[in-house]
C-alpha cells in the first residue's frame, strides 16, 4: 500500500468509487435516451416502419366512406315530361278489309290502367246470351287490347257508331281518382298489481311438550306452510324477503321458525303505434312490421327441483294495417280496416315476467267525414283475482291470525283503442323539404360546451373535418343542381328533337297524301281520257249507223226506171 493514498475497502480504484458530475449528466441522458427511443425501436420492430401510415389512411378511407354512404341527397328533378305521343286524344281511324269498313279507337288511358279500363268496358258492352239451361255467356261485339306498356286501350268495331260508344265510355269512366291518406292511432295502456304473502311456521315441543306444529321439510328446505304465488309461478320460491323470528335452526327438539315474505308487485305497459298508408280510391294498402324477438321460460329443473332453468324461445311480433277506402260523393270516406298489434313487454303474474300479447281488430265498413277521427273499436277490461290460504278459525284471530294463513292477490287492467282518421291527400312534398327533415332526423348530436370541445378536439379536427364536409356537401348539391339544367336542356332538345320528327312525319304524311292524290288525279284524268275516247269512238259509231240506215231507208222509198211517177193526189 502507497503512502499517501486512499484505498477502499474493497480494493477497487479510489476514482470508481466517488462519480463525478460529468458521469451523472451522462448516465442522466442515457436514461432518458432509454426512456424515449427503446418504445420506438420495439414499435418499428413489431409492425414496421411503414405501418403507421397505412393504419392512418386506412381510417381515413374507412371515415370518408361512412360519410358518403350516410349522406342523404335530393332526387334530382329535371321536371322531364312524358313523350308527346301519349299526351296525344285519342284517335279513331277508318280501315277497309276484305271490301268491308270497320273502325279502330287508339285511346292512352290518363288516370286508370289499360286492364282496369278495359273490364269495365267489356262488362259494359259484352253481349249477354243464354242456353237452354239459362247459363249466361258473354261474347263482344267487338274486339278490345289493352297494351299495358304503353298503357293504352285498341279498341276495333264493325261500324262508327259503336266505336263511338266506346270512346264516349271511355271519357266518363276515365277521370282522376282520389287518393286517401289514413292516420291509425292504437293505444294500449296495461297496468297490474299483485301481493303475495307467504308464512313458514315450524315449532317443535310446543309448549314444552312433544308437540310439533309448522310445514313439513323437503330436500333440505323447510316449505312455507302457507304457500301464496309460489304454487303457480316457480320462480317464486327464489326470491323476497322473509322477516320474523327463528331460533336454535337445526337443532332437533328446539327448532323454531316463524317467518312471514310478503311481496308487492307493480307494473305497467304503454304502447302506441300510429302507421300511416296513402292509398288510390278502392285499393288495399298494407304495412307490416316484424320482429323476432326471445322469449324466456323459467320452470323448475332437475331430479329434486332444486334449481331453476330458463329456456329461451324466439317469437314473432307483428304489427300491421291493411286499409281499403271508399271515397263517397257527399264528402263521407269508407273504411274496411283490419289492424293488429302485437307486444312481448306485457308484465304478467307475481314475478312481471314479459308476455307476448297480440290485438286485432277486423271492421267491414264503417264511414267517416274526411277530417275526423272515428274510434272504430276499443276494449276495456280489468281482471282481479284473491286466495287466500290458511286454517280454519286460526286465520281469523286477530293480530295473529296472519301467521296461520297465505295469500294470493292480483289485480290488472287494460284498455285498447283504434281511432282512425282519414283525410283526402295533397299528392306529394318537395323531395328537398323531405330530404332535410330525414337529415335533421339522422343528424348526430353535437356539444356546444367550450369544456367538451376542448378536452375532445384540442386542435380543432373535427371542427375543420366538418366543415370540409359541409363544402362538400354544398358542392354536390350544386353538381346536382348542375345536373339538373343539364336535364332540362337535354329535355328540351329532347321535346325539339320530337317536335321535328313528328313535323317530318306530318310533312311525310302530307307528301304521301299529295302524292297520293296527285296519281289518283293521273288516273281520273287518264281515265276521263279514255271515257272521252270511248264516247266519241261509240259516237262515230253510231253516226256510221245513222248514215247507214238513212241510205237504207232511202233506197227503199225511190221508185223503179220506167214506172210512171205517183200521183200527188190520189
Amino acid at each position: 500500500m502507497l503512502p499517501g493514498r486512499r484505498y477502499s475497502p474493497s480494493g477497487r480504484h479510489p476514482a470508481a468509487e466517488v462519480p463525478t458530475m460529468r458521469t451523472i449528466e451522462i448516465k442522466t441522458r442515457a436514461r432518458w435516451f432509454a426512456l424515449w427511443v427503446i418504445p420506438v425501436v420495439i414499435a418499428l420492430l413489431h409492425g414496421g416502419c411503414s405501418g403507421y401510415i397505412p393504419e392512418k389512411t386506412t381510417e381515413m378511407q374507412a371515415r370518408s366512406i361512412l360519410n358518403n354512404l350516410s349522406r342523404l341527397q335530393p332526387t334530382p328533378d329535371p321536371n322531364i315530361p312524358v313523350p308527346e305521343v301519349y299526351r296525344q286524344g285519342p284517335r279513331i281511324v277508318r280501315q277497309v278489309i276484305g271490301n268491308a269498313p270497320e273502325w279502330k279507337l287508339f285511346y292512352f288511358c290518363r288516370y286508370h290502367t289499360a286492364r282496369h279500363l278495359e273490364g269495365i268496358v267489356n262488362a259494359q258492352f259484352a253481349m249477354r246470351n243464354y242456353d237452354a239451361k239459362g247459363n249466361v255467356s258473354s261474347a263482344p261485339i267487338y274486339t278490345l287490347s289493352a297494351n299495358t306498356a304503353t298503357n293504352q286501350i285498341i279498341a276495333r268495331a264493325p261500324t262508327e257508331a259503336d266505336i263511338t260508344a266506346v270512346l264516349a265510355l271511355l271519357n266518363e269512366v276515365d277521370v282522376p281518382p282520389v287518393q286517401v291518406r289514413i292516420d291509425c292511432l292504437i293505444s294500449e295502456l296495461y297496468a297490474s298489481v299483485t301481493m303475495d304473502k307467504e308464512v313458514t311456521i315450524y315449532m317443535e315441543n310446543l309448549f314444552g311438550e312433544d308437540a310439533f306444529l309448522g310445514g313439513r321439510e323437503e330436500a333440505g328446505q323447510m316449505l312455507p306452510a302457507f304457500p301464496g304465488a309460489s304454487l303457480r309461478e316457480a320462480a317464486r320460491k327464489k326470491f323476497g324477503l322473509k322477516i320474523g323470528y327463528a331460533d336454535n335452526i337445526g337443532i332437533p327438539g328446539h327448532d323454531f321458525r316463524a317467518l312471514v315474505d310478503l311481496l308487492v308487485s307493480k307494473g305497467y305497459l304503454k304502447v302506441l303505434m300510429n302507421p300511416t298508408l296513402e292509398v288510390i280510391n278502392g285499393q288495399s294498402a298494407t304495412i307490416v312490421s316484424r320482429d323476432y324477438v326471445p322469449l324466456q321460460k323459467v320452470f323448475i329443473g332437475g331430479a329434486m327441483e332444486g334449481y331453476l332453468r330458463t329456456q329461451t324461445d324466439y317469437r314473432w311480433i307483428i304489427d300491421s294495417l291493411t286499409v281499403t277506402p271508399h271515397v263517397y260523393a257527399e264528402g263521407y270516406i269508407g273504411l274496411e280496416t283490419t289492424a293488429r298489434i302485437g307486444a312481448k313487454l306485457t308484465p304478467e303474474g307475481i314475478v312481471q315476467n314479459p308476455i307476448i300479447t297480440e290485438r286485432t281488430i277486423t271492421n267491414r265498413e264503417n264511414r267517416i267525414r274526411h277530417g275526423e277521427s272515428l274510434i272504430i273499436g276499443g276494449i276495456r277490461k280489468t281482471e282481479e283475482r284473491d286466495v287466500i290460504r290458511g286454517v280454519p278459525v286460526l286465520k281469523d284471530i286477530p293480530l295473529v291470525g296472519g301467521l296461520f294463513s297465505g295469500r294470493d292477490f292480483e289485480q290488472r287492467g287494460k284498455e285498447i283503442l283504434f281511432i282512425l282518421t282519414p283525410t283526402i291527400s295533397t299528392g306529394g312534398r318537395p323531395n328537398a323539404e323531405v330530404v332535410e327533415e330525414i337529415r335533421e332526423k339522422h343528424r348526430p348530436p353535437l356539444p356546444d360546451d367550450q369544456l367538451h370541445k376542448t378536452l375532445m378536439d384540442p386542435f380543432g379536427l373535427d371542427t375543420r373535418e366538418r366543415e370540409r364536409q359541409r363544402q362538400l356537401l354544398h358542392a354536390e348539391e350544386a353538381r346536382m343542381e348542375a345536373e339538373a339544367v343539364k336535364a332540362v336542356a337535354r329535355r328540351d332538345v329532347y321535346a325539339a328533337e320530337q317536335l321535328a320528327a313528328e313535323a317530318r312525319r306530318e310533312a311525310a304524311l302530307v307528301q304521301a297524301e299529295l302524292e297520293r292524290v296527285r296519281v289518283e288525279t293521273e288516273k281520273a284524268i287518264l281515265a276521263a281520257a279514255r271515257l272521252k275516247a270511248e264516247a266519241e269512238k261509240q259516237a262515230a259509231e253510231a253516226r256510221k249507223a245513222k248514215e247507214a240506215a238513212e241510205k237504207a231507208a232511202g233506197k227503199t222509198t225511190a221508185p223503179p226506171e220506167g214506172s210512171p211517177a205517183p200521183s200527188p193526189n190520189p
